[in-house]
């Protein structure tokens, strides 16, 4: 791809940013239903809010989930952007990139 960057301090940034938000949004209690379904006083719409609760709670827990994935695997990808960055620079101070053949002793080069 043409013109791409990531900066590596962003990337990890934006990773761990990401993993601690989904730390935090499960740890607030508006993800939970304060009602309890046995209360409403029916037994049909009590089995209802209990299958809605339940089904919710499935729900944000896979998405907090995969959100904490996504912000660990962004940080990987910072970790491995800034080590390319590395070797790279580390072959260009010891000339091993873009140097010049070596000439050959021999004369047959």
């Amino acid at each position: 791809m043409n013109g791409f960057e990531a900066d590596p301090v962003l990337l990890h940034a934006a990773g761990h940013r990401l993993g601690d938000r989904a730390a935090d949004s499960a740890a607030r209690p508006e993800l939970r239903y304060a009602a309890k379904p046995e209360q409403s006083g029916d037994a049909l719409l009590a089995r209802a809010l209990a299958e809605l609760q339940e089904a919710s709670t499935r729900a944000a827990k896979l998405v907090l989930g995969e959100a904490r994935e996504l912000g660990a695997r962004l940080e990987q990808a910072a970790d491995l952007y800034a080590k390319q960055d590395e070797n790279v620079h580390e072959a260009l101070a010891s000339n091993h990139f873009g140097a010049a053949p070596a000439a050959d002793p021999a004369g047959l080069g």
